[in-house]
């Protein structure tokens, strides 16, 4: 396989990573409510990828959009649901989508375009980060957080960091370098999580109540 083969090919399979990352995480939220899902790391994700988005329509990068459209009508769902559920206070969850949309707006203005997606991959390690310290807080209450989510997470890592090294980019390397081993770790915990806190004891945990969710 010649190198631009390869690259075509990290170049799609980033993408379809990057497509289907958030849509575990709003199934499990639909079916199981929201406990667990730090209401921090969704709003941090959703500006971060409406940043891309605009980047995407300002650069005139179909791939760029395609793959930040997905994360960004999945994250507004999420938004709802906590809403919904009173994790997130209405005036907040609307400020989000206001902030959302101005993000896409402002990343068409040529001066701040640049600026935005470098402001967008520091808000992206962050809300790894943001969700990686609430897992650590109390990793047996997760309930609604999705470990397919962050599995499918740690593939747009290593999707985008293999795509990065192919064309020797600091720039992509470098935070994926980053997300990759926190993704990996969130998702093994709240699938240890799912399988209930006993391990050995003969006893099967009961769910957590959907009216424990927490506000962060």
């Amino acid at each position: 396989m010649d190198r631009d083969t390869l690259d075509v090919l990290v170049s799609c399979i980033a993408i379809v990573f990057t497509v289907s990352f958030a849509w575990p995480q709003v199934v499990r939220a639909l079916r199981h409510g929201v406990e667990g899902v730090s209401v921090s790391a969704i709003l941090q994700s959703l500006l971060s990828a409406s940043a891309w988005f605009g980047y995407g329509v300002a650069t005139r990068q179909p791939a760029v959009m395609i793959s930040d459209v997905g994360v960004v009508s999945g994250q507004l769902i999420v938004t709802y649901l906590l809403v919904r559920d009173g994790a997130l206070g209405r005036k907040a969850g609307m400020a989000a989508v206001v902030g959302s949309v101005g993000i896409i707006a402002l990343a068409q203005v040529a001066l701040l375009t640049t600026v935005l997606v470098l402001a967008a991959g520091i808000v992206g390690l962050s809300s790894a980060a943001t969700q990686l310290f609430e897992v650590r807080r109390e990793p047996h209450k997760l309930e609604g957080l999705s470990a397919g989510a962050y599995s499918l997470l740690a593939g747009v890592a290593a999707s985008w960091l293999a795509y990065g090294m192919l064309r020797n980019d600091l720039v992509i390397i470098l935070p994926n370098l980053v997300m990759l081993p926190m993704a990996l770790y969130i998702s093994f915990t709240a699938a240890m999580s799912h399988r209930g806190p006993e391990r050995g004891s003969g006893e099967r945990a009961e769910g957590p109540s959907p009216a424990a969710t927490r506000r962060q």
